[in-house]
């Protein structure tokens, strides 16, 4: 399912990420630039948390708080899995909220694809 991060966030979704993921931050500083003359589509991918936690990886909410499989809210929250990096260029620059950033839900972890968080 695809939407806009915006429309996530109004239906009370929360973005999370994987603890201690591996963050290039001169990828990071790529990505800020041309975000500033990019204004196609900017996709990242995520997965619920229900199943990024049963795979085994561990996760934390906007506020490092640890994501377990016991939270009240676990069904409104979703897993950054991937590119990272654009994701926190996307915060530094502050274009989360714009119509152009699209978050793709996955249903499940692709297995054949290695996973670098």
């Amino acid at each position: 399912m695809r939407k806009t991060y915006r429309q996530w966030i109004t239906e009370d979704y929360i973005f999370c990420t994987p603890v201690n993921p591996k963050v290039d931050m001169i990828m990071v500083g790529s990505y800020r630039c041309n975000l500033k003359i990019h204004t196609g589509e900017v996709m990242l991918e995520a997965v619920s948390a229900e199943v990024f936690l049963r795979r085994g990886y561990k996760a934390t909410d906007p506020n490092g708080i640890p994501v377990t499989l016991l939270d009240s809210d676990l069904s409104q929250k979703l897993v950054i899995v991937e590119d990272l990096n654009l994701y926190l260029a996307l915060q530094q620059e502050m274009l989360m909220e714009d119509d152009n950033v699209v978050v793709e839900i996955l249903n499940d972890l692709p297995r054949a694809k290695r996973w670098s968080f």
